[in-house]
């Protein structure tokens, strides 16, 4: 079997507060985020769980002892996410339930209940659309956090710490929670209790930093990223494209940092030994001053890492200034979501945006010297198999580096999924169907989920199959990481976007790998 050298975090003490990115139910690898849909990565992206150690650090200011567990990124089954439990035995558990694992994520907190009767508390998008049918749905869930955790938690576990069995009043004062009183023994009722929103923070700088020491960063790896962690830059979208979650997180409220700052925490986790940095953001470039701010402190350092972010089309046409001075500033690259080539889907999923100005912008990232990578979603309003074939086309004729083509989810909450909801589109009923990744849910009259799902998996392979992009996969297999990873990916993409049968047949051939009963 293939195998690499781990190194794996310690956790051999008690915890008051555990934070916790479950378990994979089934090996493949699985993003969770506080504000993203969630999906499992055929690409094998190990993704930093920046947002538990925000969170951790909350915990911490409360005079609460805390850690981090993410099975995904230090490869930690259930068996061992078990034994784990007894050993730290927490009193509090934390983590993001995402759609795709919903089961899988509750149980993985109902596990420390079991074990040493920890109160448990999810949060994301997915809880946060609808606390109350989430909570009725699956048992194990004691708290539901909505919308912007940070001070909500600290003053549940300010509560819980002056007295362990608060009143249901004392709950309802916390804003920002929903919870089912019977379930957490304070009287024989099955109403869901449902505060009144928080405000969200207004000036992200005023939470404590971040607890990355926590996370597992040695482990945080991406293809053609390398070793990588996040930075958070900013909060919110002022972008209203139809499939985005963020909507339902943060409402549209954009909030961004002082860019000083930022390069402060930049410069910190640079310290820690992390010499590629993504800055985590909706819209990373929407705030222009933000960014210029980061830039100038990162030149005056002498731009010691680098670093990647992401960006509407938008943005940098209006501000072309900028791409110099990010090079300048250790900028390699810059994702883009661009979505279709086709304007009409465009206006559709109101990206306010037109190809015509898509290809402008990619053109001048790669002018600049920095890396474009683009993002494409098949199987949108309006596509048809015309039109989603001129997007592959489009995204092939551009200069990009990268570019990733996803299956059209519309997640829970989403206006996508209101859309497909109401024209009787949708054909699962399973919160673990929706994967932008592995599973087309949505088929129209003139389109199926079968040619969807298809032409996204002909899309990623023909844009990996160019010759410049081979050359460029064959470079990078000078680590053998490298190697073993482009392994795993095709097994997962394999897998994922068939029955599974060749994909077992692939890794019991490579890895020697026993097939999973």
């Amino acid at each position: 079997m293939l195998e690499r050298k781990r190194v794996v975090r310690q956790h051999t003490e008690s915890v008051d507060v555990l934070f916790v990115n479950p378990p994979s139910p089934d090996g493949l690898v699985y993003i969770r985020d506080i504000n993203r849909h969630g999906r499992s990565s055929w690409e094998r992206m190990i993704w930093p769980q920046t947002s538990l150690a925000y969170l951790a650090a909350v915990a911490e200011k409360e005079g609460l002892t805390v850690d981090i567990v993410d099975c995904i990124a230090e490869e930690i089954g259930w068996n061992e996410y078990r034994r784990l439990l007894g050993v730290l035995k927490p009193s509090f558990i934390v983590g993001n339930v995402i759609s795709v694992t919903f089961g899988n994520d509750v149980s993985a907190l109902r596990a420390a209940k079991d074990l040493s009767g920890a109160i448990t508390i999810g949060m994301g998008p997915h809880l946060t659309n609808e606390p109350a049918r989430s909570l009725r749905e699956i048992n194990g869930l004691d708290f539901i956090i909505c919308h912007e955790a940070e001070g909500t938690l600290a003053e549940l576990l300010a509560l819980y710490r002056k007295n362990p069995e608060p009143s249901v009043a004392r709950l309802s004062g916390i804003r920002g929670i929903a919870f089912i009183p019977g379930r957490i023994g304070l009287r024989a009722e099955d109403d869901v209790v449902i505060t009144e929103q928080r405000p969200f923070i207004q000036d992200l700088d005023t939470l404590p930093r971040p607890r990355h020491d926590l996370l597992a960063l040695d482990r945080y790896w991406a293809p053609f990223l390398g070793n990588y962690t996040f930075v958070e830059a900013a909060r919110g979208c002022a972008y209203r494209c139809v499939f985005c979650r963020q909507a339902v997180m943060w409402q549209w409220k954009v909030r961004s940092r002082n860019g000083q700052k930022l390069a402060e925490e930049a410069l910190y986790v640079h310290s820690l030994g992390v010499d590629n940095i993504l800055f985590h953001a909706d819209t990373f470039t929407l705030d222009t001053r933000m960014v210029e701010e980061l830039c100038d402190s990162l030149i005056e350092k002498g731009s010691p890492f680098r670093w990647a972010c992401n960006s509407h089309v938008k943005p940098l046409l209006k501000h072309p200034e900028l791409l110099q001075r990010m090079k300048r500033a250790g900028c390699w690259m810059i994702a883009v979501g661009i979505e279709s080539a086709d304007n009409q889907v465009l206006k559709n999923i109101k990206k306010q945006i037109t190809a015509e100005e898509a290809k402008t912008v990619i053109s001048m990232i790669d002018s600049a010297g920095i890396e474009a990578w683009g993002y494409f979603v098949l199987g949108l309003p309006g596509d048809t198999r015309q039109t989603m074939r001129k997007t592959v086309r489009f995204a092939m004729k551009l200069p990009l580096k990268m570019a990733k083509f996803d299956i059209g989810a519309p997640y829970p909450g989403t206006e996508f999924y209101d859309y497909c909801r109401r024209n009787d589109y949708l054909r699962v009923n399973q919160y673990e169907q929706f994967d932008q990744n592995a599973s087309a849910v949505v088929e129209y009259p003139h389109l199926s989920r079968r040619e969807i799902k298809r032409t996204v998996w002909l899309a990623n392979l023909l844009f990996l199959l160019q010759p410049r992009i081979l050359r460029r996969i064959f470079s990078e297999m000078r680590d053998f990481r490298y190697l073993e990873s482009v392994i795993r990916i095709v097994n997962d993409q394999t897998r994922l976007m068939s029955d599974g049968t060749l994909s077992r047949r692939f890794m019991k051939l490579f890895s020697g790998q026993r097939e999973v009963s």
